[in-house]
């Protein structure tokens, strides 16, 4: 069987070529063979799974997700479903309701296929954990597939899933559509009922989804929230982020945007500079709110059994509180950042682009990367082109747009607030305009060269 995509495995239900068993046996065959090498669910629910794919095959469609099996994040809830949040902390916790968004999933006629792996606390941009091990990247073991829905990429792009439902607090579905090679998207703040999600930074956090196609991430999207008024630009005007948005760049992420932004142009499509002011203080300001709204949120569990946080979530822990004026500058610095998203925007631009990450999946365990020379905390280069725009809550897309050195790229699209089928629009000529990245040979540990 061959089904890359939802939207092609829907339009095969619709038509009774193909029946939500027959898929759901397809996807559950594909994670037995990709898990060894991969490690992207902390749960699979295969027995549920099949029983609901036969109950759903009996009933009349629901609609496009009839029969479509996917993943959900092991930071949302899943009734009956062991949910532990990535965390030592919630081993064997198993929520007694589902998560509104899963809810409204269910009753578009999805099968939940298991919990995707995540980031501890989603609290990171690697999904490596020291308890549980690492997410590999589904294009090279070895490397991370970015975070913190690290899981749902990895499984996305290696087929053992055909969506998935992620949060995104500082570019938490985004990062690991880049990295790993899939699309992924968070709409506008508040679109998507946050209710039955661990929280990590209230002010920032937002659910979204991650697929294989824009398409894909469309039909996911239609079911989660409600459809928006009016229609995506007749021609389309996208603002082409330089200045801060540019300064860290690696060579080849560089020459993969610049490739991109010729195809948009060569189809007609007006491309502007938008220049935006260096920021010192950035990426550190969204990176140093997370810290202080999270720890907040775990301080009284940390201060009791500091021994169920991982090493990297406990250092963030211990950081003592920043005096008021360094907050001051630290918020100042990103409103500063939100402002020239916005003003753009507003001077006639439908999106903004950019690089989603500014370099290709760094090694699993690696603390910092170098760029031009200069050597960066990892968290601050993963995180520093996506955590703007959860800082505005404005609607962003990542979609694949190269391999370099046989890791991708992903190309960020952006919007105004309410703007999303604009977003998706643009994110699905990119799309049309740029090549399909080959799908990825997954080894297992054993067969790596």
């Amino acid at each position: 069987m061959r089904v890359d995509t939802l939207t092609a495995a829907s339009a095969a239900i619709a038509r009774g070529e193909l029946s939500p068993v027959e898929l759901t046996e397809h996807l559950l065959a594909r994670i037995a063979a990709t898990e060894p090498a991969l490690h992207a669910y902390a749960t699979v629910t295969a027995e549920a799974a099949l029983a609901r794919a036969h109950a759903l095959a009996g009933e009349p469609p629901r609609g496009p997700l009839h029969g479509i099996p996917i993943g959900v994040k092991d930071l949302i809830d899943t009734a009956g479903v062991r949910t532990g949040y990535g965390s030592p902390r919630f081993a064997g916790h198993v929520p007694d309701k589902d998560a509104t968004a899963v809810t409204r999933l269910l009753d578009a006629g999805t099968v939940i296929l298991g919990k995707h792996t995540t980031h501890e606390l989603a609290w990171g941009g690697r999904t490596d954990s020291a308890y549980f091990g690492p997410t590999h990247n589904p294009y090279r073991r070895g490397h991370i597939p970015g975070g913190s829905s690290g899981g749902s990429a990895a499984s996305v792009t290696a087929g053992s899933s055909l969506g998935g439902l992620g949060s995104d607090t500082a570019g938490s579905v985004r990062i690991p559509a880049a990295l790993s090679g899939c699309v992924g998207f968070k709409p506008t703040h508040g679109r998507i009922p946050l209710d039955g999600v661990l929280p990590l930074a209230p002010s920032l956090d937002h659910l979204g989804v991650l697929a294989r196609t824009v398409d894909d991430a469309t039909l996911l999207m239609d079911a989660l929230a409600g459809p928006l008024t009016g229609q995506p630009p007749a021609r389309l005007r996208v603002g082409w982020l330089g200045g801060w948005f540019a300064a860290v760049l690696a060579p080849e992420v560089r020459a993969a945007l610049d490739a991109v932004r010729a195809r948009l142009e060569d189809a007609g499509v007006a491309v502007v500079d938008i220049d935006v002011p260096d920021e010192p203080l950035m990426p550190e300001a969204p990176l140093a709110r997370i810290v202080r709204e999270a720890g907040a949120y775990h301080r009284a569990a940390f201060t009791e059994q500091p021994e169920l946080f991982g090493p990297d979530i406990a250092e963030l822990m211990r950081l003592p509180a920043p005096p008021a004026e360094q907050v001051e500058r630290q918020e100042a610095a990103l409103a500063r950042i939100v402002a020239a998203l916005r003003s753009a925007l507003e001077d006639g631009c439908d999106v903004l682009a950019c690089a989603t990450v500014p370099v290709t999946a760094p090694p699993i365990g690696a603390d910092t990367v170098t760029i031009d020379g200069r050597e960066w905390p990892v968290e601050f280069v993963l995180t520093r082109l996506t955590a703007p725009f959860n800082a505005a809550g404005l609607p962003a897309i990542s979609v694949p747009v190269a391999l370099a050195g046989g890791l991708p790229i992903g190309l960020q699209l952006a919007g105004g607030p309410l703007r999303d089928p604009a977003v998706l629009a643009a994110g699905r000529l990119v799309q049309q305009l740029t090549p399909p990245l080959p799908p990825p040979a997954i080894r297992s540990e054993g067969e790596q060269r």
